[in-house]
């Protein structure tokens, strides 16, 4: 992304101009608070403020947030985007609580790095130290829970990292001003009675008694009926169960089983009901949600690229909101995208879906009743040695998953570097460039991957004019980067102009495919 100047930043907050919200936060010199550039405030002078990058960088220089606008609820910030890979897996493993468990020493080692580089390279790209970041990023999680959860005190102090409650509270108390009960007063708290939209007591969106609720807000624009229905068309019998306004699917965190349920509000929030045990998890399923349904995403931004684009700029007027879809785990979504080579989104699915009910993990009935939802995706243990052919797959692609499953099976591969991965998933017989670039673009996340092969991608240019072949297309959407996975969905979104899915997408990479 590239650097927003001084200036810029101010004019931008001059116009309260919300695709700017998350990019820079305004820091003013007289007041000691900054706050986000949507700010209802009234603007300070040009000489009194400061620029900073992320929440976190203002707060180790020592300004507080502002409670009107609420920095910590800003949609995330893309400073991350586009630095050093090793600083944006840092960033993750401190979110996931890194620094919580261990020292910068055993980050360092983690990252495959030594401790001095790493506080080096992370303070050129985020303006803080990696304590520095993991201090702010405990007290924004913590008032973020405070204000969009329905969590105790208690609870929400263990699980931001606090070790008690005495500590949250004078941490709290230092860093705005208040104690952490303060910032309750007057808000509509979180309602956990049970509710149901429908009158269906077994319907997935019915919120019970002791489910925790957290709240997250897409930056805008934001088209949930597009990546609703494409998961929809794609949802496992047992595994997920999607409606107009809801998702919902089961995880194993903690060795504790759960029920994720996020419902698509109409104010344009997405509420995040979790049903089971371990209340813990609640910060990680948030995070891996905003990674769903890829929330952050800076549209305008992105768009822009398109905009004088012939083959791309009236689907941009169409649906301005379209997101990447990513994947609730790698692994899952590599046996997928095999799954789906070659043949249809149904296909696809049916093979899933027996695959989950064979193998995967039962969940306990008293957790999802009436929801549909039964098993959870098998993990590649559990899938070792076990002969695929049965489900209904030829011999040859039944191999190349079997070598995918070994491969995720390897101690710690889930957490190495994207390149990584696809290097070593490239000399598997039977993944070719479709399946790789599939892959990066929901698995990896990679904004800029771009499977240009695809059928539907293909037939989507052709009927807007475009290239025809796969050759020409990869040398047309030099133009688009680096947001080429948004481009394909927009090209995919012209054979669906009325929700997400489509039997024409992820049909490539033929079973003797490979590097």
């Amino acid at each position: 992304m590239e650097q927003i100047s001084d200036d810029i930043c101010y004019t931008a907050l001059l116009a309260r101009d919300n695709r700017f919200d998350g990019r820079f936060y305004t820091a003013v010199k007289t007041t000691g608070i900054f706050c986000r550039p949507i700010c209802p405030a009234v603007t300070p002078k040009r000489q009194n403020v400061e620029f900073y990058p992320t929440a976190e960088a203002a707060m180790a220089h020592g300004f507080r947030p502002c409670l009107r606008c609420r920095p910590e609820a800003a949609p995330g910030s893309a400073a991350a985007a586009g630095v050093h890979a090793t600083v944006r897996r840092a960033v993750r493993l401190i979110e996931d609580g890194a620094l919580s468990t261990g020292s910068v020493e055993d980050l360092a080692d983690r990252l495959g790095v030594g401790a001095r580089h790493l506080r080096r390279i992370f303070k050129d790209h985020t303006g803080v130290s990696p304590q520095e970041h993991a201090r702010a990023r405990r007290l924004l999680r913590a008032r973020q829970l405070i204000v969009d959860s329905n969590l105790s005190m208690t609870e929400i102090a263990d699980i931001a990292g606090f070790g008690s409650l005495r500590r949250f509270n004078d941490a709290m108390k230092d860093a705005y001003g208040h104690t952490p009960t303060a910032f309750r007063r007057g808000l509509r708290v979180i309602d956990a009675s049970p509710s149901d939209h429908t009158g269906n007591l077994y319907n997935p969106t019915t919120r019970q008694k002791d489910d925790m609720v957290l709240r997250l807000k897409p930056r805008q624009p934001f088209d949930r009926d597009f990546i609703l229905g494409f998961f929809r068309d794609r949802a496992i019998p047992g595994l997920e169960a999607i409606g107009e306004d809801y998702y919902a699917r089961g995880f194993y965190l903690d060795n504790a089983p759960g029920l994720m349920i996020c419902r698509f509000e109409k104010d344009g929030s997405i509420e995040i009901c979790l049903r089971g045990e371990d209340r813990g998890s609640l910060l990680e399923i948030g995070g891996r949600v905003r990674r769903l349904f890829d929330l952050d995403a800076d549209m305008s931004a992105i768009t822009a690229v398109f905009a004088n684009d012939p083959l791309l700029a009236q689907l941009v007027q169409r649906r301005p909101g379209l997101r990447v879809p990513g994947c609730w785990d790698r692994f899952e979504l590599a046996m997928r995208a095999v799954l789906g080579q070659q043949v249809s989104v149904a296909a696809a699915r049916t093979l899933a879906g027996r695959i989950v009910a064979r193998y995967g993990r039962a969940l306990p009935d008293e957790l999802v009743a009436g929801t549909g939802i039964t098993h959870l995706f098998p993990e590649p243990a559990a899938l070792q040695g076990h002969d695929l052919i049965p489900i209904g797959l030829t011999r040859r692609r039944a191999q190349t998953l079997s070598d995918v499953i070994d491969l995720f099976a390897a101690t710690d591969f889930r957490d190495q570097p994207g390149s990584d991965i696809l290097a070593q998933m490239a000399k598997i017989k039977g993944i070719g460039p479709w399946t790789l670039n599939y892959f990066a673009l929901r698995g990896l996340g990679d904004p800029d991957a771009f499977p240009a092969a695809d059928l539907g991608i293909l037939k989507a240019s052709q009927n807007g004019g475009g290239p025809t072949t796969a050759k020409d297309l990869e040398k047309h959407s030099v133009v688009w980067r680096p947001w080429r996975a948004y481009a394909a969905q927009y090209l995919w979104s012209a054979l669906i102009p009325d929700h997400g899915g489509s039997d024409l997408i992820e049909k490539e990479d033929n079973h003797e495919n490979g590097n």
